[in-house]
């Protein structure tokens, strides 16, 4: 596992936003404070339409997100998008 000091937690909830706008939104906001490390908790993962899931994938996988890390919260995996589940380290709760 890596380390990751992070210097600022942006707290999203999926209930509240869960289309591609909004997943722009955030990686607009990330890309702005690109200079920090930032840990995004985004809860509710699993209200994410397709398209979100999709536009939040190929962030993660692009060199330029390494500033930022990824905590996806769901009640419900099988609605995550695939292909973002193969690509990242999940944790299923006991």
């Amino acid at each position: 596992m890596t380390s990751f000091l992070c210097e600022q937690v942006i707290d999203f909830d999926a209930i509240d936003g869960y289309e591609a706008k909004n997943i722009e939104t955030l990686i607009e906001q990330l890309q702005a404070i690109e200079s920090r490390k930032v840990v995004v908790l985004l809860r509710n993962a699993h209200y994410l339409t397709t398209q979100a899931f999709a536009i939040l994938y190929n962030y993660i996988r692009q060199l330029n997100s390494s500033h930022a890390a990824f905590v996806l919260v769901s009640t419900d995996s099988s609605r995550i998008f695939p292909p973002l589940l193969d690509f990242v380290q999940h944790q299923e709760a006991a």
